[in-house]
């Protein structure tokens, strides 16, 4: 992570019992925090910074029923020390800031993530872009020199020419970073974002199609990305994949195990991620942190009384891969010690090598020339050789 900030990515956080310390945090899985001024947090699908010792956490303002589904009308910014009292900062992005959409408001303004340009000294918010019918299909960028805001619209834009869905973002050490996210519901896309990171240079990367992708990264040369198949609002078992590389760019995805562990695995404990953050302490240590939004959408209130699923993830005690906890609630210092245990993935812990070389050959053919058209052009139809992306990991 860059030396004075530190970047996380993830959705939003369950109810917490005031405590001081983020690692002594009373994590509830399932319920809602409020902020401090009483009202519900809502920040959905999104990410979290932290600068210094304050953790920003960016999301989905309130899910508003609207025209047959559920819109935000933008992104909600909260900050906190301790992962639990939470201080609204305010609506720090309103969809009505985008002007370069042909079509109508309202718009969709969905899985926002923040990153720290220290090249350029601003504060770069990447979200996806479209309208209620999801006929655009874009990742909208707004920067600021300030954490907190105003940010500024810079454009939407389909990268690399390709439709862009659920998205997420990862930041190397040296400070490169990526662009992750669904093209056209059939695969999984990674590309490294321009020196400004408000467009992308290209794709480097392809897995099988998922939602809610997030990549973490443990150690040098060890990539992971968890993801969730696609459902609609309902929930299904998560997806986690390890590459072994020296970088992004040559990553060559591995399926592994489910992590879920329990009676609620299959629906992921009722929860659909959106990222995985790094909780850094002090003292050095660290733990990885699943983010899930439960969508509620056969519950009370359905979509728009959505609450957070926060849960430790964590090394398999067999070195092969990670874990996730089914817990009702729980504090990050009784894991810290587990969160430790080295992870030592060989060639026997993948139960399949994601897309096949074919395949790989087949969507980088026409995925390489980066473009800022408006225009979102679907990708073709693949030789009838070749298995349909579409297919792989449904």
């Amino acid at each position: 992570m860059p030396p004075a900030l530190l970047l996380m990515l993830l959705s939003v956080a369950p109810a917490m019992v005031s405590g001081g310390r983020p690692e002594d945090a009373l994590i509830v899985v399932g319920s809602t925090p409020f902020d401090d001024t009483g009202v519900p947090v809502q920040a959905h699908g999104g990410g979290m910074l932290q600068v210094n010792e304050t953790f920003y956490w960016c999301g989905e303002s309130y899910k508003q029923p609207m025209l047959g589904d559920f819109i935000s009308a933008g992104i909600n910014l909260y900050s906190s020390i301790d992962l639990q009292s939470w201080h609204f900062e305010g609506l720090i992005f309103n969809s009505s800031q985008i002007t370069d959409m042909s079509s109508d408001p309202p718009y969709r303004v969905e899985r926002p993530k923040m990153l720290y340009n220290a090249a350029y000294g601003q504060f770069v918010l990447l979200f996806h872009a479209d309208t209620v019918s999801f006929d655009y299909n874009a990742v909208g960028v707004a920067v600021s020199s300030s954490v907190t805001g105003p940010y500024k619209f810079v454009r939407t834009f389909h990268p690399d020419g390709l439709s862009s869905y659920d998205m997420g973002t990862f930041q190397e050490t040296d400070g490169r970073a990526f662009l992750v996210r669904s093209i056209n519901n059939q695969f999984v896309g990674i590309s490294q974002l321009d020196d400004s990171y408000t467009n992308t240079t290209g794709l480097v990367s392809v897995a099988p199609r998922g939602e809610g992708p997030s990549i973490f990264k443990p150690s040098d040369g060890n990539y992971y990305m968890m993801a969730s198949h696609l459902t609609y609002w309902k929930p299904n078992p998560p997806m986690l994949y390890h590459a072994a590389a020296a970088s992004l760019p040559t990553t060559k995805w591995n399926k592994l195990a489910t992590p879920a562990m329990g009676d609620t695995a299959n629906t992921t404990h009722n929860s659909q991620s959106s990222s995985v953050f790094q909780l850094q302490l002090q003292d050095g240590s660290s733990m990885f942190i699943y983010m899930g939004d439960r969508w509620n959408f056969y519950g009370p209130g359905s979509v728009s009384n959505s609450s957070y699923v926060w849960l430790p993830l964590l090394p398999r005690e067999d070195g092969l891969g990670y874990t996730l906890q089914d817990l009702e609630e729980w504090r990050p210092r009784d894991f810290m010690t587990q969160a430790q245990w080295p992870v030592a993935l060989n060639s026997n812990a993948s139960l399949s090598s994601g897309l096949s070389a074919v395949e790989r050959e087949w969507v980088l053919s026409f995925a390489n020339p980066p473009s800022n058209s408006s225009a979102a052009p679907a990708p073709p139809s693949p030789p009838s050789a070749v298995s349909a992306v579409s297919t792989i990991s449904d």
